[in-house]
């Protein structure tokens, strides 16, 4: 038999040695069952659970392929931009349109070569807007080797936690595979007609035993498909993390800044590693708004009346830092108070300190007077903060938290019986502040991620948890503002080390040279 051709005298014999003594087993067992008159009453308990094998299949029918083991969807870092986000979808597309692969296919490494060129391409026209025969023009070596190194990587991880044997099988036996599946298909058939002597009435149940049969060729098949799904997954998140340029110094600096925190909302679950416990986070907060609209305020009040300044945002005369501890965790981050703009008009100056403090910031509290309906300087300084981050679009824009002050002016202003909740409004003074904060939603939309509402005059005394609604946001966006800071962090590092691993590489291209 061709089938036999394939698989060594070796497999042969230990096959034999393993599988003879059970069959002895089996016909003893049977004989004796025989004897003592049961074996026609259970003689019809493997047909039986063969047919409801049958049925089950039937009834139950096997996932499409894309959807076959392919787990939990990519999904996005932190740290991750709007315009990485987006290019989930098209990973996930195409892990919907992929070919089925079987046990035959799987060691076709064209194929994996070819499945990762087609989504290099389609990821390519999303960041970058190439056509097929450029889109590997904005790449480095580095890059292209970075994303190799790194799938490959995570997927050996993967297969020597998930799939059993697999330090033991050579490709050489995988390949053998298929052929022992057939010859444990002929060896089955045997053993079943075998049997039918002693019961002829099997043969009559053969075909359901057939398709129940089948259920292991299925079983195999779905893991084959959930390995290759997890290869495309894994392609397609470092194939954004090269388009996004963050693999421009390599997988190693890579693993260094972005593995841990990747972990966290992508792949493995390693303990209880979340984001606060990464290391060189220092989120920045920028608080902006219109003159008199409350700004320093608040800023006083953030800081408990303790004004210490520290020192001067670089490039800019009048927008200075303060070191801040958000209450109720371990968070300093750094509080950027800067110039309030007017209504009338936002000069050039304004603009220039705004958008420098801008691009510094991981969250922006934007401080309005709730009493005022003038928003027009405030829409301008959000579309410039929007301008600056589309023209650099590798950064993380920032979380906009628009503030609200002054409440005590709303109607009715002679009320003033603090807690109010706002969120929920019941009493007249709540539901003025509801209305504020609606206005604002309507004018800004999608472009601010939170509303507080908060008093920090001096006309009546301040309630101690005045500030809880700005900090509550504050703290519901911090993991926002971190992803936002370790990018700004990472690509600063790029910028300063380029020139230094320039020399360096000239400097060991020399050595090698002499």
């Amino acid at each position: 038999m061709n089938w036999i051709r394939g698989i060594s005298l070796r497999f042969v014999v230990l096959f034999v040695l393993w599988t003879l003594p059970v069959a002895c087993y089996v016909a003893i067992g049977a004989f004796a069952i025989y004897q003592t008159g049961w074996f026609y009453k259970i003689v019809w308990l493997l047909p039986g659970m063969w047919g409801t094998a049958w049925l089950i299949g039937k009834i139950w029918k096997p996932p499409k392929v894309h959807r076959s083991f392919s787990g939990k969807p990519l999904s996005a870092p932190d740290f991750w931009t709007p315009l990485d986000s987006s290019a989930i979808q098209i990973v996930e597309e195409y892990r919907r349109e992929v070919q089925n692969i079987d046990s035959e296919t799987i060691m076709d490494f064209n194929r994996y070569i070819r499945d990762a060129q087609i989504l290099a391409e389609r990821l390519a026209k999303h960041y970058h807007n190439r056509t097929r025969d450029e889109f590997f023009h904005p790449l480095t070596l580095v890059e292209i080797l970075a994303v190799i190194h790194l799938a490959a990587e995570d997927l050996e991880q993967w297969v020597l936690e998930s799939i059993p044997g697999s330090d033991l099988a050579t490709i050489g036996q995988i390949k053998r595979l298929p052929k022992v599946v057939n010859a444990l298909d002929v060896v089955q058939k045997v053993v079943y007609v075998g049997s039918a002597v002693l019961n002829p009435a099997k043969m009559l149940a053969y075909p359901l035993w057939r398709k129940s049969a089948n259920v292991t060729v299925e079983l195999q098949n779905e893991l084959i498909r959930g390995f290759y799904q997890r290869f495309l997954r894994q392609l397609g998140y470092y194939l954004i993390e090269m388009y996004s340029g963050r693999l421009r110094s390599g997988s190693r600096l890579y693993r260094s800044k972005f593995s841990e925190m990747a972990d966290v909302a992508h792949e493995f679950d390693r303990g209880d590693t979340s984001i606060d416990d990464l290391a060189d986070l220092s989120t920045t907060i920028a608080v902006m708004g219109q003159v008199n609209a409350g700004k320093s305020s608040l800023v006083n009040s953030l800081l408990h009346n303790q004004v210490a300044v520290t020192n001067v945002l670089p490039e800019t005369r009048s927008v200075t830092r303060h070191q801040y501890t958000v209450p109720g965790s371990n968070n300093q981050v750094t509080l950027l108070d800067t110039p309030g703009y007017d209504e009338a008009d936002v000069s050039r100056y304004q603009l220039a300190e705004i958008q420098k403090a801008a691009k510094t910031a991981d969250i922006i509290l934007l401080v309005m007077a709730a009493n005022s309906s003038a928003r027009d300087a405030d829409r301008q300084m959000l579309d410039e903060v929007a301008a600056v981050y589309e023209q650099d679009r590798k950064l993380k824009p920032p979380a906009v938290i628009v503030v609200l002050t002054h409440i005590d002016l709303l109607r009715p202003v002679r009320e003033w019986d603090p807690p109010y909740d706002w969120r929920q409004p019941h009493a007249l003074k709540e539901e003025s502040m509801a209305s504020a904060v609606q206005y604002a939603r309507e004018l800004f939309g999608d472009k601010v991620s939170g509303y507080a509402c908060v008093y920090t005059g001096t006309e009546h005394p301040i309630d101690s948890g005045t500030l809880d609604d700005v900090v509550s946001q504050m703290v519901a966006h911090l993991d926002h503002g971190h992803g936002a800071a370790i990018l700004k962090a990472f690509y600063r590092k790029l910028s300063d080390d380029r020139f230094k691993t320039l020399k360096n590489q000239v400097f060991r291209l020399l050595k090698t040279v002499r």
